[in-house]
Order: structure tokens, then sequence, then C-alpha cells
């Protein structure tokens, strides 16, 4: 018996209808993968980078044999450096040097006939090594012109924190018996007291370019891991984190994921996740290396002062770590010379964060001050821009 025909034709419509999106689908698909393609290749035509490297040298870096971490302080080795400066690969500061590896003229040798000159042993970070100043312009030559008749030993070393400072107190102040200690703290000693003393990778590559690299990986929830291997240094000197998985790693190898990469990268960092939830570890550490500072330089009878050097966002308004410091050094009664009402953001600071020549001798002539009226009265009662416990 043959079915009606209206009941053929409701079933050929019901099928046609069933197959209709399996076949949009297959034809959006084929959409997308032309889509997507086309979108790679143009990408591609104009220069847009993929986020990970497609290709990683075997060997990307050998290390500088002029830097070592071992003493416990990290500074450079002179006779190595000297090779280095002879052949052009470090210049300017860099090729004036103790032989101790610190930027200084003299060494750090104390002998009886300086007992009678006052002796000053300066720590800290790239300002204090005097970055962006001219010779004989940074803050610390500045004291060392006002005050012909001290003795200024400078330990400042590149990208170190206040664990670097306390090694360097702990190394040289039993020998050097400094009667006032000079820290220069900046803002992001915070960060970088999150790593131990080594936490830069000083390196050259095959073609000899000088590369320094922050060595140590920081998860969102304060792990800090060594970048031990090549490849690892490779994608920190691209500007990236290394993938956390296979599927990131290939979706970041294209230039289409790298965009979607990229901007979940870009939101991460605008958000300031993981830093807002390492800070309190990092105001933890800094605590400890600033008691272990104070302790030790008062059972050396050295007098500390800390200089507190903001950045230049800090001139028009204090920023939280600037005020984090601030309640820290009051918290643990230790004495610091606060120079931001002195400095002006423009002329003060050169293009990146350093102090340029004003600014080094502005604040190198407020610790001079300072330094006189310590040698008068052996107290800092009577210095401006001094907060004392």
């Amino acid at each position: 018996m043959r079915a009606p025909a209206g009941r053929w034709r409701v079933a050929a419509w019901l099928a046609e209808s069933a197959a209709q999106p399996k076949e949009r689908a297959r034809e959006g698909g084929a959409d997308l993968g032309f889509t997507l393609v086309v979108l790679e290749l143009a990408l591609g035509g104009i220069g847009y980078e993929t986020y990970f490297p497609q290709d990683i040298p075997e060997e990307f870096l050998r290390p500088a044999p002029w830097w070592t971490c071992e003493d416990p302080a990290c500074h450079y080795l002179a006779s190595e450096m000297a090779d280095a400066c002879e052949l052009g690969q470090m210049s300017g500061r860099y090729c004036i040097l103790n032989a101790q590896g610190f930027h200084d003229t003299q060494d750090f040798v104390y002998s009886d006939d300086l007992g009678e000159r006052l002796r000053i042993l300066m720590l800290g970070d790239s300002f204090t090594f005097g970055e962006d100043a001219d010779i004989g312009r940074s803050y610390v030559e500045t004291i060392e012109a006002a005050l012909p008749g001290a003795l200024v030993w400078n330990t400042g070393i590149f990208g170190v924190g206040t664990n670097q400072s306390y090694a360097a107190f702990q190394m040289f102040a039993p020998e050097l018996r400094p009667q006032l200690t000079i820290y220069g703290f900046y803002i992001n000693d915070f960060f970088d007291n999150l790593f131990p003393v080594d936490g830069y990778y000083v390196g050259i590559k095959s073609d000899g370019e000088v590369v320094t690299l922050q060595q140590y990986h920081l998860d969102p929830w304060g792990n800090v891991t060594k970048l031990e291997a090549q490849s690892l240094l490779y994608y920190r000197w691209r500007g990236v984190e290394a993938p956390a998985n296979e599927f990131e790693r290939l979706l970041g190898s294209t230039r289409i994921g790298s965009l979607f990469v990229s901007a979940v990268d870009y939101v991460g960092k605008q958000l300031g996740i993981a830093q807002r939830a390492q800070l309190s570890r990092q105001v933890e550490l800094t605590r400890e290396y600033l008691i272990g500072l104070r302790d030790a330089s008062a059972a050396r009878d050295s007098a500390l002062l800390i200089l507190l050097i903001p950045k230049k966002t800090d001139i028009a308004a204090l920023g939280t770590e600037y005020q984090l410091a601030v309640d820290l050094f009051d918290e643990l009664g230790i004495a610091y010379l606060s120079p931001a009402e002195a400095l002006d953001a423009a002329a003060d600071y050169a293009p990146d964060w350093h102090w340029n020549n004003a600014g080094h001798q502005k604040v190198g002539g407020l610790l001079a001050d300072c330094i006189k009226q310590f040698m008068r009265s052996g107290e800092f009662k009577e210095c401006a821009h001094v907060t004392l416990p």
C-alpha cells in the first residue's frame, strides 16, 4: 500500500531540514578555516611575530667570565673585566673597578693610618653604582668631592636588592670598620628581594652582545624557580614567560594564537593579580633583610642611614610601595633620607628610571650636608629630609 503523497513530502522536508545544520556547519567550518589561514598569512605579511619563538638556538648564551655571585655578594672579576673592556665588550663605569670587583678607585682595605678618617660604606643597586651619571657626577662621587677627608667605599651593583646589600655589609664591614653605612634603597628592591642574590644571569651571545637577564621565574603564587635551560633564558630574552605546557607553546607559535596569548598576558599584567599576591611576601622578606642589616650595623657600631630613592612617578604623588617602605623603616626604627620633595621628575631623571647628572648631584649634596652634620654631632637630627626613629 502506498503512503499518501502528503506524508512523503513531509518526510522529505524533515530529512532535508535535519541535514541543513550539518551542511551549514561544514560550510561554516570551511569558511572559518579559510579565514584563519588568510589571517595567519596576512599577519606574517606585515611582520607580526609569534609570541613564542618558533626556533630556539641550542646554545643561546655563554656565561660572562667577569661576573660572579659566589662570595656571597655579587660583583665583577676585575682582571676578566679589564679584558672585556679592552675588547670593547664593556665600557664606562664598568671599566673602573677595584681589586674586589666593585666600581671604586680604592680597594676595600683598612689600615691603621685610616683610623682618623670618617669611613663610609655605601650599599645599593645601580643608583649607587652611578648609572646614567657622567664619571665623577654620581651621588656617591658628589659626596666624595664634598668630603675630601672622608673615605667612601662604594659597593653598589646593578639589579640587586636588600639581600645583596646585607651580604656586602657582612663581607666588608668587619675589615673596613665603617662609622657610617648608607644604603640606597630603590622601590624595586621589594621585588628583587624575592630572589637569591644571583638574580641576574650575565651572558654573551654568539655575536658578542652582552645580555643581562633575570634568571628566576616567579609564578602567581610566589614560587621561585631558576631558569637553568638555555631555552628558558631565550624566552626571557624575547620578553615573554616560558609556556606553561605544550598546548600553550603550540598556540603561541602561531600568529593567530599569539594574538590570544598576548591579550591574556596583557590583561594579567594590567590587573596586577600576581603582583598583588606577591607584595606581602616582598615586604616580609625585605623586613627580614633590613632587620639583619640594622642589627649587623649596630653590632659593628656603624650608624645606618637609608637613602629612600623615589621612582620618577613618586615625585608627583608617592606610590604604594614608597609608602610601604616608609612604614617599614618607621616600624624598624631606621633613620632614612627621603629626597622626593627636592627632586623634579622632568629635570632630575634620565629617559629611563635613573637620575641624570642633576638628580645625582642634588641627592649627593643632601647626603654630603647630612654627613657633615653627622661628623659634628654623631647624629642625623639636623639633616634636611631625614626622618629619625
